[in-house]
């Protein structure tokens, strides 16, 4: 028996010592030209032995032992495994992978494949967008997709940007921003979903697309789709990165020596040429500032760069029957003005729980807590003049900066003395359950309760310049909630006809009820100053109160029809009632239809194997917009308290707004055409679309005489037109193991046109244009309805032009000179024209390149022909050498500019249309590389994946307009200089067990 086994036991070493000398050798092709392909990873499976083929296809693998499996893969191509058992030579055929055209988008109330997909529908690269290092997730999505036009809004910390895809639709406040669905449900921000949470972005962007959610989404859809559990996978993954801020520009002050030349400039003799005495320019302070050359640079005293952090934990794991996912986010964000910061807490959990065999419970908990501290006090370091003392001789902050003698208080003495917070509490509750009747039809309920609570507190302490009355402190105390509930109840039913055929049906009914309670409380004489807003106070100043409620019952049904995989036909209506219009104006009823066809599964282009993917697609199809404030349709008061005696008691009078009983919805009605390509083994996709949208019943607010006892009414008139071109193309220009490169293009033209107006006509019989108080424009016949009204800047005037002749007959050399449109000699509103604020075009160009362990993203932005008026540019006060502002090569007689005028003392004329300014740019917004350490030396560690990256945000901007942004204007609407973007530096690791 002992030799038996010695016997067996020798064989089988013999057997294993074969076995490991096995050679395998061949050849790899392309199944479509039986080519060779270069390149091929060719790897032992569940091992580090490896090679690739050579530039003829041939490969060679030794040391392999019996039973191995070799593993075959090229980017666009199906794997494949081949298990060995004894020395061969092979030809392997790789097969194209056609599971791009597999993959499944999220669409309205469902997912679809991306082949199948029939409206304007754009996937958003995730991994890309969430390398910009950021809590504002609206910046993410700048530059990804085509016809989505992302503006910067404020860059503070925990600031946000104003979103508008395919161009402004309404003139209605609101009326242009895009309704936001995460996992299904309505979110009024983008920026309460965590980056690190979501899974993927769609953009809906036509009326076939969008139309499903009817009145709230005439301004286009993005669905956002956060992350899940999967099954049979456990894992726990961190991202952390820490940013360094830094301030970006394209423009400088004047410096302390340079604004004294500007100011002697200004008040020079312009008939003698002479300067004037300095006694009798600048004041005492300002001569002891000059001679001691005691200048303030208020930028670099402001000013410093900041730190952001971010640390983002997930688990994720599941089984047939249970999925989680559960994540918890810190993200902190300081700001490069002292006092203004954003810290933000977010814990998230997805689950989904198969009860029986025929329902489903998923669950979504969100929670939300953050603090968000601006810099208060007015702060404007922009035109503040450098010929100042804000900062004592031992270091202290001096309150009055220009001198004792001048009571205009340091903007950093009541930065110091204020407080402005904000607290804002968010929880979002989504429970589901799903019944399936059978495996092709099923019922879904779900409910949505989201509270947002926001407190913010404002204080100035006694020290403040407000409290130079003796109010002993300042309060300003104000609590938001909002609160909303939504019901949907779907049925879905794909019947399952013969392979030929393709059916689905959805139908969906919801309720969607959003409040809104807001409570505002102002207080004074205060005992001390130590507990700031939260102190008892012995005076109330003012207390307000409002409530607005607006509620929306909506029906809808889709249906989607296939053929042959060739023709597929959608169509859809929604009807919605809306509580914000008119007693008989309530409902408005969407319809759209679409066709595609997929021209790549026809036998006439069955053998091109040029075309992966060729498909043609209409849409045509209404929306509608509720974007107005609730109540408009109703006439309502306004609280006026009044005295009687030495009591207050309350009082209310009629609003100043008209009501109007007939106001009814703005529709909004799309064509849209376009093109879905895949060439070349899908080395080149893209999409090519046109579209056109006209809105009608415009929501607009006009004033009105006020003998009615009203100023303002709101009001359906007019029609709109919206049109444009949008183009992407992606291209993998390499493909190989080792390395890969992909090229990536957007663009995007879009073109606004007032269509017409009321049809009330002016003595010459055109249509009378009308401002539209709630937005500001100003609204014409033929024209966009972005625009700025004002004389056509022609210049500066020189030595020897004809002055007289000009329509400025008054204007000397140096003056700025506008156009005098009609000839008449005089220049007055005849002679206004309009200028478009909108862009001629914008995009990006994207590289992403990989070389083994590293990659490499680079994201390059455009905008061209944007237009912008630089309020500095237009203050004359500038001008006068009275405030400090943006440097510029002025004109003087002896270095006559053709650009800038000459400074003087009084006020110039035109300035106004001197600075509307070009504000194209190209911005490298985004430069990142990383580095994946290799799986080989993790498995030692017991880590999945590992990378650390490290980023550049808006690291180089090119532009004439001068601004800290390009998108901004150096100073904000009330004056203050606008929180200036930053360069951003970041340094980050993924870590995944």
């Amino acid at each position: 028996m002992k030799r038996i086994f010695l016997f067996l036991t020798v064989i089988c070493s013999m057997q294993n010592l074969w076995s490991q000398d096995l050679t395998i050798s061949g050849v790899v092709k392309d199944a479509s030209y039986s080519e060779p392909l270069p390149g091929v990873s060719i790897i032992v499976k569940n091992s580090t032995t490896g090679t690739t083929t050579d530039f003829d296809g041939n490969f060679n693998l030794t040391n392999l032992s019996a039973g191995d499996i070799i593993v075959f893969s090229y980017l666009g191509f199906v794997t494949q495994e081949i298990p060995i058992s004894e020395s061969v030579e092979l030809t392997v055929i790789m097969q194209d992978d056609v599971s791009a055209l597999e993959e499944v988008v999220v669409v309205g109330y469902g997912t679809q494949k991306k082949s199948n997909v029939v409206g304007s529908v754009t996937s958003v690269e995730v991994d890309d967008a969430t390398s910009v290092p950021t809590t504002n997730v609206s910046e993410m999505l700048r530059g990804r997709a085509a016809g989505v036009q992302v503006n910067l809004g404020d860059a503070r910390p925990g600031g946000a940007s104003n979103i508008v895809i395919r161009g402004n639709v309404s003139v209605a406040p609101n009326g242009n921003s895009p309704l936001i669905i995460v996992d299904g449900l309505p979110f009024d921000s983008l920026n309460d979903v965590s980056p690190d949470d979501i899974a993927n972005i769609e953009i809906l962007k036509d009326a076939s697309a969008t139309a499903i959610y009817g009145s709230r989404a005439s301004n286009g859809v993005i669905l956002v789709t956060t992350k899940t559990g999967k099954t049979g996978k456990v894992s726990i993954d961190y991202h952390g990165y820490t940013t360094i801020q830094s301030l970006s520009k394209n423009f400088n002050q004047y410096t302390g020596q340079q604004y004294i030349d500007l100011k002697r400039e200004a008040n020079r003799n312009r008939f003698t040429g002479e300067y004037l005495r300095d006694e009798n320019i600048f004041t005492p302070f300002e001569i002891e500032a000059i001679e001691n050359g005691n200048f303030v640079d208020w930028e670099d005293l402001v000013l410093q760069d900041a730190v952001i952090q971010s640390h983002a934990l997930s688990f994720s794991a599941g089984t047939e029957k249970t999925k989680v996912f559960s994540s918890v986010n810190y993200f902190a964000q300081e700001g490069i003005i002292p006092n203004s910061s954003f810290d933000r807490g977010t814990l998230k959990l997805n689950l989904e729980q198969e009860l029986t065999d025929k329902l489903l419970f998923r669950g979504i908990f969100n929670y939300q807590n953050s603090i968000q501290d601006q810099e208060t006090g007015g702060l404007n370091f922009t035109t503040i003049t450098p010929l100042a003392k804000p900062i004592g001789d031992e270091g202290e902050l001096l309150k009055f900066y220009l001198g004792p003698s001048n009571t205009a208080v340091n903007p950093l003495w009541d930065q110091r003395e204020s407080t402005d917070e904000t607290k804002t509490n968010l929880t979002d509750v989504n429970l589901s359950l799903v019944y399936n009747f059978t495996p092709n039809l099923s019922y879904t309920l779900k409910t949505f309760l989201r509270n947002r609570n926001t407190n913010r507190g404002i204080y100035r302490t006694s020290l403040h310049s407000a409290g130079d009355e003796g109010i002993d402190g300042l309060a300003v105390i104000s609590n938001q909630l909002f609160k909303q509930v939504l019901v949907e109840n779907i049925i879905n039913y794909t019947p399952q006809i013969n392979e030929n055929h393709s059916l689905d049906f959805t139908a969906v009914q919801a309720f969607d009820e959003q409040r809104n309670e807001y409570t505002q409380i102002d207080k004074s004489g205060f005992t001390n100053d130590a507990l700031g807003f939260n102190g008892n106070a012995t005076v109330l100043l003012n207390n307000q109160r409002d409530v607005s409620q607006r509620k929306l019952l909506s029906f809808l049904g889709r249906v989607r029809y296939g053929y042959l995989d060739r023709y597929l036909l959608e169509a859809t209506a929604r009807a919605d009632g809306a509580s914000v219009f008119a007693e008989n104006n309530k409902w408005g009823f969407f319809p759209a239809v679409s066709l595609a066809w997929k021209m790549q599964n026809e036998p006439f282009l069955e053998n091109v194997d040029a075309i992966n993917e060729m498909k043609l697609r209409v849409s045509y199809g209404t929306t509608g917009n509720q974007g107005i404030n609730s109540l408009e349709s109703l006439g309502v008061a306004d609280d006026i308290p009044y005295v009687f005696g030495d009591q207050t008691v309350a009082g209310a009078t009629a609003s100043s707004r008209l009501p109007n009983p007939d106001l009814r919805w703005e529709t909004t009605t799309t064509l849209n055409t376009g093109i879905d390509f895949r060439l070349f083994k899908n080395r080149f996709e893209g999409t090519l679309e046109y579209y056109k949208a006209n809105t009608t019943d415009l929501l607009l607010d006009r004033s009105i005489a006020g003998t009615t006892g009203f100023n303002v009414i709101r009001f359906n008139a007019g029609e709109l037109e919206n049109r444009g071109i949008e183009a992407s193309l992606t291209s993998h220009i390499i493909r190989n193991e080792n390395l890969r490169w992909s090229l990536g293009m957007v663009f995007s033209r879009n073109r606004t046109e007032v269509l017409s107006l009321t049809g009330e006509l002016d003595e010459n019989g055109n249509e009378i244009d009308i401002t539209d108080i709630a937005s500001g424009r100003r609204l014409s016949v033929g024209q966009p309805i972005n625009n700025i009204w004002l004389p056509k800047y022609d210049g500066i005037y020189q030595v020897g032009d004809d002055i007289a002749g000009s329509g400025n007959p008054l204007a000397q050399p140096g003056d700025v000179r506008v156009i005098d449109q009609d000839g008449n000699g005089q220049i007055d509103n005849r002679d206004n024209v309009f200028t478009s604020t909108d862009p001629d075009w914008y995009g990006s160009i994207t590289n992403t390149i990989s070389f083994k362990n590293f990659d490499l993203f680079a994201d390059i932005y455009i905008v061209e022909g944007a237009t912008k008026l630089n309020p500095v540019l237009a203050n004359g006060e500038l001008w006068k050498g009275a405030i400090n502002g943006i440097r510029t090569k002025y004109y003087t007689p002896e270095f006559p500019s053709t650009d800038y005028p000459r400074p003087k003392p009084d006020t110039h004329l035109h300035l106004f249309p001197f600075a509307v300014r070009d504000a194209s740019y190209v911005r490298l917004r985004t430069l990142s590389l990383g580095y994946n350490i290799p799986k080989e030396t993790l498995s030692k560690i017991g880590f999945q994946n590992a990378k650390i990256y490290v980023t550049g945000t808006n690291l180089f901007t090119f532009t004439d307009f001068r601004s800290y942004s390009p998108e901004q204007n150096p100073l904000n609407d009330s004056g203050g200089t606008a929180f200036p973007e930053t360069r951003n530096i970041t340094i980050g690791v993924k870590v995944g067990f």
